[in-house]
């Protein structure tokens, strides 16, 4: 039996319990998507039908909400013994997260004809540490459409994560629809060119593009919340905002002349801060997209955003005069807090990366943890009271090779490291985060998602870590990608030496971006 995350207490019993089509099942009126998730799932990958009944003295397996027991809404206890199985839950979220550590004990995923359905005695408690674990997906950089999607969702769905981070645009390409704006998908959509690392670094002439359709949004949208999963929004201003200038240079300091850009790295070109017309065209754009995205987060970017236009430009000179402001970086800021108090006013949480944090950041803002040599700054915020999500560079991006970020490492990160016990409460949680500059297929994608995936979730699911049993519960988990035929890496959890990894690292940078996905 293996449970991933690896549950709070776990305690067997002696005996088994058989899982047939003569176990019926009860549930409480409040978990009865949960419970029905569970009997479909089990039907499509088994073919045993499960029959519900009314009663609880009659059913073989319940999920039932206790209203005398003193659990949080996040908790949920598994009880089997003596022929029976229950869940005890008080929501439907934490009754689905008793479902998925049901069907990997029941080992539903990979069942084969013959195969009999059965899981230990034993009693489990568990609750996640953190409310917020998430993985981040750069859909601008390489476009990855709704199937792709929806298979991530299934993936950090049944391994208890609860949002999924969308960064939907970017330098390189700008990927769902607005409406009012229709240059936005004729030309920040596509690009003449991509940067290529495939044996020498190079950039090739093909047209590269596409966006997500408003309907393919809101369907996605309502097939992550059906599993427990929430999306959240990214527009990255000021910085990062060069595919939508190439539409619409007139919101740039430069103007004409700006193209959709096909190499990586950072741009000067911004969003002008000193333009009225800019803060009504990105505001417009925010209309649409909260339209599409209903959940409590927006991520507004706000990283590595160079001042260079922003010196040269006279509109912005001028706005820093107006507002009495003594840098560009409170510039910068200012348009931030901005855009964060437009979105306040729509019921939203705004999330901004650390690095474009000042003093006057709004208060209320969200700070999301990702650049190197900041964590000082960052557990001082925390601990003078902001809210943040960890996603430290050396740990929690999955784009790089395992050579320079070896699941280990991963594993073990904690977010905790450096915040005052008075403060840990701030930590909303963990993400971790994949760009997608060098990762242009789904083989590549996928072999740089798993395991991390799972070393992802244990660690923001926050509870009872040991890495030796978590390589144990990966041939599990292992089984279950084989039998829905993913591309993973089957030797993340191998020694390497010092040399080998920095070779493999230097390679990556250098020349070859696949370097570790063609040796697999």
């Amino acid at each position: 039996m293996f449970i991933t995350p690896r549950p709070l207490k776990t305690e067997l019993l002696t005996g088994q319990f058989v899982l047939d089509e003569q176990c019926t099942v009860f549930c409480s009126d409040n978990l009865s998507n949960s419970a029905r998730y569970f009997t479909d799932t089990v039907r499509q990958y088994t073919g045993i039908e499960l029959t519900f009944v009314d009663k609880l003295d009659d059913a073989v397996v319940y999920f039932t909400a206790p209203q005398l027991y003193n659990m949080r809404e996040d908790e949920y206890v598994i009880a089997c013994a003596d022929g029976k199985l229950g869940v005890n839950a008080l929501t439907e979220t934490s009754c689905f997260y008793a479902v998925q550590s049901l069907l990997m004990m029941f080992d539903v995923y990979t069942y084969q004809e013959g195969d009999q359905l059965s899981c230990r005695h034993c009693f489990v408690t568990d609750r996640p540490g953190y409310s917020y674990r998430a993985l981040h997906l750069d859909i601008a950089r390489h476009f990855y459409g709704v199937e792709t999607i929806k298979k991530i969702v299934e993936l950090i769905s049944s391994l208890k994560l609860n949002y999924l981070h969308l960064h939907l645009s970017d330098d390189q390409g700008f990927r769902v629809e607005i409406d009012k704006y229709p240059l936005v998908n004729k030309i920040s959509s596509w690009r003449n060119g991509t940067e290529i690392r495939d044996g020498s670094v190079h950039i090739d002439d093909e047209v590269y593009g596409g966006y997500l359709t408003k309907q393919e949004v809101k369907d996605l949208v309502e097939y992550a919340r059906s599993l427990h999963i929430e999306i959240v929004p990214e527009l990255d201003l000021p910085g990062h905002m060069v595919s939508l200038l190439a539409a619409y240079p007139q919101y740039s300091c430069v103007g004409e002349g700006i193209e959709v850009r096909k190499k990586w790295g950072i741009s000067k070109d911004l969003l002008c801060a000193g333009n009225d017309g800019t803060y009504t065209f990105i505001c417009d754009i925010l209309d649409e997209l909260v339209e599409i995205f209903p959940g409590q987060y927006f991520h507004l970017g706000g990283d590595e955003a160079p001042k260079d236009r922003w010196c040269n430009c006279k509109k912005c000179s001028a706005k820093l005069q107006q507002l009495h402001l003594d840098s560009f970086d409170e510039l910068q800021t200012y348009m931030f807090n901005y855009f964060t108090d437009y979105l306040t006013s729509k019921g939203k949480i705004v999330i901004g990366w650390n690095d474009g944090f000042t003093a006057s950041t709004h208060p209320d803002t969200v700070c999301h943890h990702w650049a190197p040599k900041t964590d000082g700054k960052t557990r001082r915020m925390i601990n003078k009271g902001r809210k943040a999500i960890m996603s430290p560079f050396f740990s929690m991006y999955f784009d790089y090779p395992y050579a320079m970020t070896p699941l280990k490492k991963t594993y073990h990160y904690n977010p905790e490291r450096g915040v005052r016990k008075h403060a840990v409460s701030n930590i909303l949680g963990v993400e971790g985060t994949v760009w997608t500059e060098h990762i242009r297929n789904t083989d590549k994608l996928f072999f740089n998602l798993l395991p991390r995936l799972a070393a992802l979730s244990e660690c923001a699911w926050g509870t009872n870590r040991h890495y030796v049993d978590f390589k144990k519960r990966l041939e599990g988990l292992e089984k279950i990608w084989d039998k829905q035929g993913l591309v993973y890496n089957h030797n993340a959890t191998a020694r390497m030496c010092l040399f080998k990894r920095l070779k493999t690292t230097s390679v990556f940078f250098k020349k070859d971006a696949n370097t570790e996905l063609t040796k697999k």
